[in-house]
């Protein structure tokens, strides 16, 4: 999903800059935010004249959320809109527990296993090792 940023210093779109999210972590942004506001998909459904189930696609990324519905969510929870946005110069206050309860299993195993390493320099190694086999192998 291609979005524009606000820019910090003006509160204007800047254009040109796409954000780094797509369907599932924006999903996973809405559904930590709904619960730290304490409110049921019901409930949210109802402020937003959806079904609780076209929540549930929402937050799990199954349906993508228009730019309206984005803003109707965030009014419905009384936070900004721009903490379902983020990219390098924003970060999100989402507990990354949610974000993980996303990945498949090997992806899962492959976070695990890179956070069992305790050296730096080695897991930067590592990770370039996979940008490398990854340059060489481009998925299609």
């Amino acid at each position: 999903m291609k979005l524009y940023h606000l820019e910090q210093s003006s509160n204007r779109l800047k254009p040109g800059s796409e954000m780094k999210a797509d369907k599932e972590v924006l999903g996973a942004l809405i559904r930590a935010a709904r619960r730290r506001t304490g409110i049921s998909q019901m409930r949210l459904a109802e402020r937003i004249g959806v079904t609780y189930q076209q929540v549930q696609k929402y937050e799990s990324g199954k349906s993508e959320v228009s730019v309206t519905r984005l803003y109707a969510i965030a009014e419905a929870l009384g936070v900004p809109v721009t903490s379902f946005l983020f990219d390098e110069m924003y970060h999100p206050k989402v507990d990354m527990r949610e974000i993980y309860g996303l990945l498949e299993s090997d992806e899962k195993r492959l976070v695990d296993l890179i956070r069992k390493i305790n050296n730096k320099r080695l897991t930067r190694i590592f990770v370039k090792m996979l940008e490398e086999i990854i340059s060489i192998n481009p998925a299609s």
